[in-house]
């Protein structure tokens, strides 16, 4: 039997066919999906860090589903009648409904596989992991440190300041480091700031500090020797005293001595220094968006200045402070703080629909405000968001003190 079934007449056919057309509005899609019931199922489950996906052009789709739905059939039943087949398929003015049905049955499951994917797609906004490349977090959180010891560096950016970072160690590498003894914030830096590849990070290499160090209790003794640098300029203080606020924690104060155990004289403060405290990490800060030459973009405090209290630091979070730090907060956001003993409750005047902005920008509001909450000693509720859910918080309830801000890679050299 000869197959009848040439290029021409297959073309005929699907020029033959309706076209199909989605007429719905994307209002009309995002309130179908809204309504969907498994949309609220997803939106319940507890979210998961999932990789970006691609997606097929649902053009591209439904030309498959045709092109498939016509051909197989009339493939199969070739090889049993030739007659037949012609009967099913060329005699388009019998069985127009039946091309219909096929055409309207196709696209029924297309538009489905549409909506599933598209609610896919707003449960992975909701959980704010819509953009590729962007940090899951930018703090580190109690439930991140099963396993791992954690270290505070302060390191030297390009702004003359310190950027507070935090490095998660395997405990079987301080293990193998330290044996069984538990080692403070003094070991550490002893055993790997030196290491660390602080240039591959996208900073300056600054540590280890020159000197050396002591322990007199709890307080760090840092001995300088003559020409240590540190003073050269307002700059250099400022880093040197803010990398090493962020990098000890456990130390009330760190004082510093000339080998000769006389306090130093720094040049651009012209009398002996004082001691300075050190707070381990409670420092009363509030956290702006710091940018780095190389696009790299960091919470941190604004040259470590502090506030008496946490409503004005989190209310000075809406005013950029200068050319170098960015505010986390929108100047237009109203919100109002409520602290309850070691709660403090930030509700938003207006429901906060986190999908107005990046994902990006979403997570460093919240862990911007999250950072300075823990900065008074303090954990933050939110009240009035749009979202119940994101990025792994359950916004219905307390959220966790952040451990520390900037979770980085342990690089080293």
């Amino acid at each position: 039997m000869t197959n009848k079934w040439d290029d021409e007449k297959i073309q005929k056919l699907l020029q033959g066919l309706p076209n199909l057309h989605d007429t719905r509005s994307k209002e009309d899609v995002l309130s179908r999906i809204k309504q969907d019931n498994r949309m609220q199922n997803l939106t319940k489950q507890k979210p998961v860090r999932k990789t970006k996906r691609n997606y097929i052009p649902a053009f591209v789709a439904v030309a498959v589903l045709l092109v498939l739905t016509l051909l197989i059939p009339s493939m199969l039943k070739n090889n049993s009648s030739n007659d037949e087949a012609s009967m099913m398929v060329m005699d388009k003015g019998n069985n127009e409904d039946m091309n219909v049905f096929s055409s309207d049955d196709a696209f029924e499951n297309e538009s489905e596989e549409m909506a599933v994917d598209e609610m896919d797609q707003a449960n992975e906004l909701n959980n704010g992991i819509d953009e590729e490349n962007t940090p899951s977090h930018f703090a580190v959180y109690p439930d991140d440190t099963a396993g791992y010891t954690v270290f505070h560096l302060g390191l030297a950016s390009e702004a003359a300041s310190s950027i507070p970072v935090t490095f998660l160690i395997p405990n079987s590498q301080i293990k193998e480091d330290f044996g069984d003894v538990e080692p403070n914030s003094l070991d550490l830096y002893m055993k790997y700031a030196g290491k660390i590849d602080e240039e591959a990070l996208g900073f300056y290499d600054y540590h280890p500090y020159k000197g050396t160090f002591s322990v007199d209790g709890d307080v760090l003794v840092q001995t300088l020797p003559a020409g240590h640098g540190y003073d050269i300029a307002s700059g250099t203080i400022e880093t040197h005293r803010g990398t090493l606020q962020d990098t000890f924690y456990g130390f009330k104060e760190v004082r510093f001595e000339n080998e000769d155990g006389t306090p130093v004289e720094f040049d651009q403060v012209g009398e002996p220094s004082k001691p300075m405290k050190l707070n381990s990490g409670v420092n009363r800060y509030n956290y702006y968006l710091f940018k780095q030459s190389d696009g790299q973009e960091f919470l941190s405090s604004n040259f470590s200045n502090s506030y008496e209290n946490l409503e004005t630091a989190l209310q000075e979070m809406k005013v950029k402070p200068n050319d170098i730090y960015f505010p986390v907060i929108p100047a237009n956001l109203k919100f109002e703080v409520v602290e309850k003993n070691e709660l403090t409750i930030v509700k938003f005047e207006k429901p906060l629909d986190l999908l107005s902005m990046s994902a990006k920008e979403a997570n460093q509001l919240i862990e911007g405000i999250l950072l300075t909450g823990a900065s008074f000693d303090q954990q933050i509720q939110f009240e009035n968001i749009l979202q119940t859910e994101w990025n792994g918080f359950n916004l219905s309830e307390p959220l966790p003190i952040p451990i520390g801000p900037n979770e980085m890679p342990f690089l080293v050299k």
